[in-house]
């Protein structure tokens, strides 16, 4: 049985294959098509209106429309299982896919803290993790500028660590400005199987664009029964169907 790739490998792959493909396009807008593509098809799953599902298909569509090489679209599950397999090794492997690509925005001062100094604060800040899930069956993150979801992927490596399911015993609020750093954090997070609520908005104007729940949060939410509330109250087309207000968990930021 071959052994998966090491995190690295799958990132120099997944670049590797990206460039080759579909030269008409540049690697950015590849790898931004990618980000959105997989978005669409993971957030139809949990779209709360036929209408918000189809305006996903729809998009998803539109987007495989601009490549005349369908090959590339065809290429695009491959590159998908790489970062899927990276992901649950451990690493913000978007995160570096988008640093080495160097198709990160430097004008508005875009920069990925890296994984190893991601997990360290994690654990620094997740000391009282076990107390806090013990008083309220699980923890709540709050991360305001999420990039790819670096710190959130080492906040559910940590608790992996400690022996406790980032799936049942963490509930994320992710928030990023930048439409790429929203698909990519909502990607990751849905990879690496944490619930959560990603928002494309501006945390400082609380201006908002777009927000998704990942697949996870559906499996949180039937086993607690509870979500964090949401302010201001969300619309149908924002909330997890027949979700109940409750006070939420301590919760820790993630800077």
């Amino acid at each position: 049985m071959t052994s998966p790739l090491l995190p690295q490998d799958c990132v120099s792959e997944f670049i590797k294959r990206l460039t080759a493909l579909d030269r008409e396009k540049s690697p950015y807008d590849k790898f931004r098509d990618f980000c959105e593509m997989v978005f669409c098809a993971k957030a139809k799953r949990m779209a709360p209106t036929r209408e918000r599902a189809d305006e996903l298909e729809d998009r998803y569509m539109q987007i495989v429309g601009t490549y005349r090489d369908k090959d590339t679209v065809r290429a695009y599950p491959g590159l998908l299982a790489l970062a899927h397999s990276a992901i649950q090794q451990g690493c913000d492997f978007l995160g570096s896919v988008a640093t080495q690509m160097e198709v990160l925005n430097a004008q508005i001062g875009q920069f990925f803290t890296p994984y190893d100094v991601a997990r360290m604060l994690a654990m620094m800040s997740l000391q009282d993790a076990a107390a806090i899930i013990a008083q309220n069956g699980f923890l709540t993150l709050q991360e305001p500028a999420s990039g790819a979801g670096g710190m959130v992927l080492a906040a559910a490596d940590t608790l992996a660590q400690q022996g406790f399911d980032p799936g049942l015993h963490m509930l994320v609020h992710a928030t990023d400005v930048s439409s790429l750093c929203f698909h990519m954090t909502y990607l990751q997070l849905s990879l690496r199987g944490i619930p959560a609520l990603v928002t494309h908005a501006n945390s400082l104007t609380l201006e908002t664009f777009a927000r998704a729940w990942t697949p996870p949060a559906m499996a949180f939410y039937d086993h607690h029964g509870r979500l964090f509330p949401e302010a201001p109250s969300p619309t149908a087309e924002e909330r997890i169907p027949d979700e109940e207000p409750v006070m939420p968990g301590e919760q820790l930021v993630l800077l």
